[in-house]
């Protein structure tokens, strides 16, 4: 199906991860999603010598379901510094350098078996690590707008303040809901970054951290980052 972007917003800092609002061509409804599941786009890459390959990328859809827009956010890749020759993520860098408002892409519906339970009131539990946290904004916003007494602890984890998507959303929404508990963890804080004021938590969002600050009782667990913080958890 044919989408436009409406607009496009960047979300962090350092402007390296960017939410893209979608608007169907037709106009018509959206098939509803549950919060946590990824849109498929199906994207035409240019590269050298005139040659045009698709592209297949799956990306968490970032907001709770709405009838009139999707909103994915997308962390712009680039190739690791030690890595020589490697190139820097070619989709990621799409979204970034040529997908502007007005811009058209073919999207396919919501999927995915990595959502929110909406049927349970047990206390839930959100680990995410850097771009990791889009599918936990839409679990979080579902969670606000249909549950709002339903305990969400969201341990979120990035290097600094530059990275830190959401950063005032997430803080506003901590103060306007009291069953929400907010664990910002820094792992490379800024000269600039206050402790308890940008940030609750130095290192990474480990067992330890969740020994000491999660009490004790049965919740629902959701867990979404790098490699390194999935097998760690």
């Amino acid at each position: 199906r044919t989408f436009r972007v409406a607009r496009r917003v960047y979300e962090d800092a350092a402007q390296t991860q960017c939410s893209f609002y979608l608007e169907p061509v037709d106009g018509l409804a959206l098939p509803d999603y549950k919060p946590g599941q990824f849109l498929t786009f199906s994207l035409l890459l240019a590269e050298p010598g005139a040659v045009v390959r698709t592209v297949t990328r799956c990306y968490s859809l970032s907001d709770s379901p709405t009838p009139s827009h999707y909103r994915v956010t997308i962390k712009r890749v680039l190739a690791p510094a030690a890595s020589a020759g490697v190139p820097d993520g070619a989709a990621s860098n799409y979204f970034h350098d040529h997908v502007h408002a007005g811009s058209t892409l073919q999207v396919r519906a919501p999927s995915g078996h990595f959502h929110l339970d909406t049927l349970a009131s047990t206390p839930v539990v959100l680990i995410a690590g850097g771009i990791g946290i889009t599918p936990m904004m839409g679990m979080l916003r579902w969670c606000a707008q249909h549950q709002p007494e339903r305990v969400v602890h969201l341990y979120y984890g990035v290097r600094n303040s530059a990275e830190h998507a959401y950063k005032a959303v997430l803080e506003d929404m901590a103060r306007a809901l009291p069953q929400l508990r907010l664990h910002e963890v820094y792992s490379r804080p800024l000269a600039e970054d206050r402790p308890d004021v940008d940030y609750q938590h130095p290192g990474r969002v480990d067992l330890g951290l969740l020994k000491q600050t999660l009490p004790h009782g049965v919740h629902q667990f959701y867990l979404c980052g790098p490699a390194a913080m999935m097998e760690t958890l």
